[in-house]
């Protein structure tokens, strides 16, 4: 990271309700630069301006140190040069004054140091100004300290700063001049020696000391971080889950083998691949495995391998620590970590590049994972679901996809049938979607133009459900009444006009009819049962009060309590 690009509010955390204010990971108060004023005045009253002033020196050098590791901690600096300059920038943007370096001419290997600096709007300055008026000598006392301190950190050896020139004395700026102490003259190392104080070594102690304590809670305080961005992964899933239920809907033969299979393995923990076209809705069969299974109130992880950003696919599902690679400022938990103890859905896995499959099938064989710029092995209880539209077999012929992997994804397969395989199933499908699209676009639709119904059913649906999802959204979108004209797209079927379908009312079907006939086919299909697995209110994923409520409504009987029979 460059020193320049340090900003104020990217380092601030503010609790109001704990009452704590966190800078650079080191606790801050508000404080008035006059009440510092006053404090200055109080210690120049009480014990004389030497010793006032050797006390603000090592104040302003405790500072300075702590500020020097915590920052090299966070931001692990790519050079020397860069860790001092970013003690200015600190020291800038935390109010003290604005600091530019003017020359800096440092021996690491000698720990050997000298730069000198300019300070502008001293807040030392304009209080000492304010208070005193002019004075005989230098009087920013704190900021001579602060760079003394940083400065010492980074070298690990003793620097000090001294000010040749200061506003409170009259000077157009302030300025100041560091050495390590093999360069200054007896002099100047004398007059030192008067303000560090007889404690100076146990003060450097202390706050090293003050220092670990604040790492253990920055570490605390990381784990939190990483816990809040499971519960926001999480919650997003479970808003996600629950918007989804109702088009979990369906009678036809092929839809209840497949809910037959979800229903057999969601409650194991085996490792399932659905297969299906796009669009038919892969997505919903997995989080209805997860709704289903015992980690049902742990996360749901989706990662699209499609979508991964280039360079960045083993960032994304490993997570990478602070610094592993340039805009890494800080450490990222990938998708596996953030499934832990819960599902991942990995969308799209035929698209993931090989080199990343190598990695997949390591932690799906040990649960193991490293992440980008780490060496630090971690562990994850995740469950897989994988889903693809493509061919795995054939990719592992062409040497697209590992056959290791597709072996070890391929434990129990779930096949989504198509829409034109599901024609039985488009009625429930469209209901609920002019419902969806009517709430969302204020519109109150109450029939169905009945050869829109007929054309519906006889399209081949190539796009399947999603292909349906936009039809109807389109069509409720450009609704003019209460009545839903449905134009299909392509050369399977041409576009018919409002006016073609402006006839008599025995045209139109009600939407309460359409609901009605549905109905009555799955209670066909369950033997009139409504409660118990394999019943209606299970399918249709409603409270069985609730659909008592609406059979009563329509007017369709029900009573016939025998149990379910399979005619798969």
């Amino acid at each position: 990271m460059d020193p320049k690009d340090l900003r104020l509010f990217d380092l601030l955390r503010i609790d109001e309700a704990q009452g704590t204010i966190f800078l650079h990971g080191q606790r801050m108060i508000v404080v008035n630069a006059g009440d510092l004023g006053l404090l200055r005045k109080e210690l120049i009253t009480t014990f004389g301006t030497d010793r006032a002033r050797g006390i603000l020196v090592r104040f302003g050098y405790a500072r300075g140190y702590r500020d020097a590791l915590a920052t090299k901690e966070m931001f692990g600096w790519k050079s020397v040069d860069d860790w001092l300059s970013a003690g200015a920038r600190l020291y800038t943007i935390e109010g003290s004054g604005a600091i530019e370096v003017v020359d800096l001419r440092v021996d690491q290997e000698r720990k050997s140091y000298q730069g000198s600096a300019t300070l502008q709007n001293s807040f030392e300055a304009n209080q000492h100004l304010d208070l005193f008026g002019v004075g005989a000598e230098p009087v920013c006392w704190i900021l001579t300290g602060y760079a003394s301190g940083y400065s010492s950190a980074v070298m690990g050896a003793r620097v000090f700063f001294t000010e040749n020139s200061c506003r409170g004395k009259g000077d157009r700026q302030c300025h100041i001049i560091g050495q390590s102490m093999d360069l200054m003259s007896d002099q100047t190392r004398r007059a030192i020696e008067e303000f560090q104080g007889a404690d100076f070594d146990l003060e450097m102690r202390t706050a090293l000391a003050s220092l670990d304590e604040r790492t253990k809670d920055l570490e605390i305080e990381r784990a939190h971080t990483e816990s809040l961005q499971r519960q926001v992964v999480q919650l997003e899933q479970l808003l996600t889950l629950q918007n989804d239920t109702e088009a979990m809907v369906g009678v036809s033969d092929g839809f209840r083998r497949m809910m037959d299979e979800v229903a057999r393995v969601a409650a194991t923990d085996a490792t399932i691949l659905v297969l299906g076209e796009t669009g038919t809705g892969k997505d919903l069969v997995a989080r209805e495995i997860h709704r289903r299974s015992g980690r049902r109130n742990r996360p749901f992880v989706i990662m699209n391998c499609g979508a991964l950003p280039s360079g960045l696919v083993e960032s994304e599902v490993f997570g990478h620590e602070k610094g592993a690679f340039t805009g890494a400022s800080q450490r990222k938990l990938g998708r596996f970590e953030l499934a832990n103890n819960g599902t991942l859905f990995l969308d799209e896995i035929g698209e993931l590049p090989l080199d990343t499959q190598v990695k997949f099938l390591h932690l799906l064989q040990r649960g193991e994972f490293e992440r980008v710029g780490g060496n630090q092995t971690h562990k994850v209880d995740v469950r897989i679901v994988a889903a693809t539209n493509r061919n795995l077999e054939q990719l592992v012929s062409q040497g697209h996809f590992r056959a290791d992997l597709f072996y070890r994804l391929n434990i129990f397969p779930v096949y989504v049938p198509p829409l034109r395989e599901r024609v039985v199933d488009i009625i429930p499908l469209v209901n609920h979607f002019v419902r969806k699209f009517c709430i969302q676009f204020g519109r109150n639709i109450k029939a169905l133009n009945r050869e829109s119904l007929r054309r519906l059913q006889g399209y081949a649906w190539p796009g399947n459900i999603r292909e349906l999802e936009h039809v109807i959204e389109r069509a409720v979108l450009l609704a003019d009444d209460e009545v839903l004209t449905v134009d299909l797209p392509g050369p399977r079927a041409q576009p018919v006009s409002r006016e073609a379908f402006a006839g008599s009312s025995k045209d139109l079907v009600p939407l309460e009819e359409l609901e009605r006939t549905y109905l009555q086919r799955v209670l066909g299909v369950t033997g009139g049962m409504i409660e118990g697995t394999g019943g209606a209110a299970e399918i249709l994923q409603l409270k069985a009060s609730t659909l008592r409520s609406r059979l009563k409504k329509l007017g369709v009987p029900y009573g016939n309590r025998r149990k379910i029979t399979n005619s798969s």
